[in-house]
């Protein structure tokens, strides 16, 4: 079989159903060793990548990984790489992936995404839906250098399919945000089907809109819309999410200002799904757990899903600003279930 490894589309249309059928089972148990081992390495559950290691914007030009699974972080939702294309080398490769987030540390070019083709500059990002053909071009005499936030191959996009009721009114039971952990878990379970099926309609009408939004499948926000650094301490910031029109299912971005100790500084902890920080100005430290971990201009984070935690800014004088990108809820963890024999497998000679 091993010849047949590398058939294109066409001559895969032409195999009989059987040699299809001895294929996949090949392939698939491949894919299976090798996601035994991504799920493995997930297991020593790293968190933080100093900016000595991460050096965004230095070295060689082409991907290099900064939070990944095979790196060793427990997660599912996206990773996060270092990339950029040398001066005046023309045009990129055409390729498709998943959803994907782009920020530009220096240089300028062009993002070709489907039909359009947009100017790009440090600070400018970038959002490359899933499954859609793109490129890079870079006719210019720097290099062009990018921080990107990726989508895992296999995660699932969700569809947002809300329940909505349009006749009639709410059953009557209470609304889920007026009950507390402990009502909650003395309700019977046919009163938490009600208040379930409540509190999912009330979301639904919510999501519907936000996926009308998604329609307008905005692609590009310009430095000048996304002032990082005079954006003040507050709510968090959003750059790129699918209520602010952007086709994007896996994540969301958004730049969070954290005031200084003492001044209205945020001290709740809470959870999410996946997330990860990129600090880019003032330090702090990260309470995950019951770990604690110093940060400073240049760092990465990985917050696991599920996990509370509460962010500090170290400093009384000063905002400490990150971007975070971060599991849009409802978004599927896919841990891998991959399809291996145990023992040794005979091999067909092809």
């Amino acid at each position: 079989m091993t010849k047949e490894r590398h058939l294109n589309a066409e001559a895969l249309q032409e195999l009989e159903s059987a040699a299809i059928d001895e294929l996949n089972r090949e392939l698939q148990w491949h894919f299976g060793r090798v996601a035994s081992e991504v799920q493995r390495r997930r297991e020593q559950k790293t968190l933080h990548v100093p900016a000595e290691v991460a050096r965004v914007g230095e070295g060689e030009l082409g991907q290099r990984p900064i939070i990944a699974p095979e790196l060793g972080f427990d997660i599912y939702a996206f990773h996060v790489f270092v990339d950029g294309m040398a001066p005046r080398t023309g045009q990129g490769q055409y390729q498709t992936d998943g959803d994907t987030v782009k920020y530009y540390v220096s240089g300028r070019g062009y993002e070709v995404i489907g039909d359009q083709r947009i100017e790009v500059k440090a600070g400018d990002f970038m959002h490359i839906p899933a499954n859609t053909w793109h490129r890079m071009e870079n006719p210019n005499g720097e290099p062009l250098r990018f921080l990107a936030w990726q989508q895992i191959p296999g995660t699932f996009r969700q569809t947002p399919t809300p329940s909505v009721d349009r006749g009639g009114s709410p059953p009557e039971v209470p609304w889920a945000k007026d009950l507390t952990d402990e009502q909650l878990q003395r309700l019977d379970p046919k009163q938490l089907h009600q208040v379930y099926m409540k509190a999912e309609m009330e979301w639904g009408q919510v999501l519907q809109e936000v996926q009308r939004r998604r329609g307008q499948k905005r692609l590009h926000v310009p430095s000048e819309k996304a002032p990082l650094m005079e954006w003040s301490p507050g709510r968090a910031h959003m750059i790129i999410g699918p209520e602010y029109g952007f086709d994007i299912y896996s994540f969301h971005l958004f730049m969070v200002a954290l005031a200084p100790t003492g001044r209205g500084a945020d001290d709740r902890g809470h959870f999410h799904g996946d997330a990860v920080k990129y600090y880019f100005s003032g330090h702090g430290y990260e309470l995950i757990g019951d770990q604690r971990f110093e940060v400073k201009a240049g760092d990465f984070m990985h917050i696991p899903a599920y996990i509370w935690h509460l962010t500090v800014n170290g400093s009384a004088e000063e905002p400490l600003r990150y971007l975070a990108a971060q599991q849009l809820p409802g978004t599927y963890r896919l841990v891998s279930t991959p399809w291996q024999w145990t023992g040794r497998r005979e091999r067909k000679s092809a």
